[in-house]
Formats: structure tokens, C-alpha cells, sequence
């Protein structure tokens, strides 16, 4: 992970439909249950989990070894990608819920 080259998360393509499915379903959850507090939950608890999926999965994918500083920074890497993930699937549930339920 120095110098030139890209890390590559070496996974199959298959493992990374978990986090697509966690993701679709808080969108369809809070789409589909426009103001309930049952979709606020698990809307949140399948954001949660595409974050936490996605942070696993590229914390595995990734080269180990490198040491102390190689460990941090796929650990950096790792918690990056689960935050970016779960941020796109906040945005992505809001803009559902806010095509199927207009709040202004």
C-alpha cells in the first residue's frame, strides 16, 4: 500500500451483495413507511449494518501485514469506506423518503 500502487481488496463480487442489500432495504424501508418510528429504526439499523459490512469486508480484503503503520492504515482505509458506505445509504434513504413522503 506504498508508493505507486493501488491496494486491491481481494474478495469475491458475490460477498459485496450483503452491503447492497442492507443498504436497499433502508432505502425501501424508510421509502416505503414514510413518517413511522419503526422504519426510523430499522432504516437506522440497516445503515449501521452497511457500514459495519463494508467496514469488515475491505479490513479483510486488504493486504495484511506492513506492521504497526501497515495495520492503521488499512484500519484507516477500512473505517473511511464503512463511513463513505453508510453516508451514501443515509443519503440515498432520505432522498427516498423524501420522493414517496414530501416532509415540506
Amino acid at each position: 500500500m506504498s508508493g505507486g500502487t493501488r491496494p486491491r481488496v481481494d474478495l469475491p463480487l458475490a460477498v459485496w451483495l450483503a452491503p447492497l442489500a442492507t443498504a436497499a432495504a433502508a432505502v425501501v424501508v424508510w421509502a416505503g413507511w414514510c413518517n413511522s418510528p419503526a422504519a426510523a429504526w430499522i432504516g437506522g439499523v440497516c445503515i449501521l449494518a452497511t457500514g459495519l459490512l463494508v467496514l469488515a469486508f475491505v479490513l479483510e480484503g486488504l493486504p495484511h501485514g506492513g506492521g504497526l503503520p501497515g495495520h492503521a492504515k488499512r484500519l484507516l482505509v477500512s473505517v473511511l469506506a464503512g463511513l463513505a458506505a453508510a453516508a451514501v445509504t443515509f443519503v440515498a434513504a432520505v432522498f427516498g423518503l423524501h420522493l414517496h413522503c414530501p416532509i415540506f
